[in-house]
């Protein structure tokens, strides 16, 4: 089981997802956002991160091109994650590793995405769309994911300690993605929250 932190803007939030044994952890890097660094932030942030043995995702939704380079240049991540409405032919052009967040408040084809996105790492799905950002503690509908792509996925979307166990029986995800279910208040990770949360993900992968 894979679990990815999003969110984070402090070094303790980062030793502490390192030493629960996290996988990656997110920085959004999205005006407006809660949870939102600067890119002089992210410099420092990835690179700790990458130093602590995690993989380091720079967030970014519907940011134009000079952007998109900007981060990459300046904070070298191991992945991007696009989380807006991004076209394929968009994450593509920067030939750098990326992954697409899929809107499931949008849409249930989400099969299509994986297609359209073929070039993608990785797929997240979030309960994101209709108006709605990614982050904000909405749960789309579950269903079983199909074995021959749940390494390509990963669930997101309103987990929290309460039902990240269910999800994981639900759909049989083997990628967890946690923002608003961490937190102790809007973009303010909580350690106790983050620590129940990776004791739920064992309970239902048991």
């Amino acid at each position: 089981m894979k679990v990815k932190f999003c969110g984070l803007k402090t070094h303790a939030d980062i030793d502490f997802a390192a030493e629960l044994g996290c996988y990656a952890v997110g920085f959004v890097l999205v005006p407006g956002s809660r949870r939102e660094i600067s890119i002089k932030q992210a410099m420092s942030l990835i690179q700790y991160a990458q130093s602590s043995g995690l993989i380091a995702v720079a967030l970014l939704a519907d940011a134009d091109r000079d952007f998109v380079l900007q981060v990459i240049a300046h904070s070298q991540p191991d992945i991007i994650q696009f989380h807006g409405h991004e076209s394929a032919d968009f994450c593509q052009q920067f030939n750098y590793p990326y992954w697409k967040a899929i809107p499931m408040l949008a849409t249930n084809n989400w099969l299509d995405y994986v297609c359209q996105y073929n070039q993608a790492q990785q797929l997240l799905l979030d309960a994101y769309g209709c108006g709605q950002s990614g982050g904000s503690g909405q749960v789309f509908k579950w269903f079983t994911l199909p074995v021959e792509y749940r390494q390509k996925l990963i669930l997101a979307g309103g987990l929290t300690v309460a039902n990240v166990a269910q999800a994981i029986k639900q759909t049989g995800a083997e990628f967890i993605d946690v923002s608003s279910g961490i937190e102790q208040t809007p973009g303010v990770k909580s350690p106790v929250l983050m620590q129940q949360f990776m004791q739920a993900i064992i309970k239902g992968n048991s």
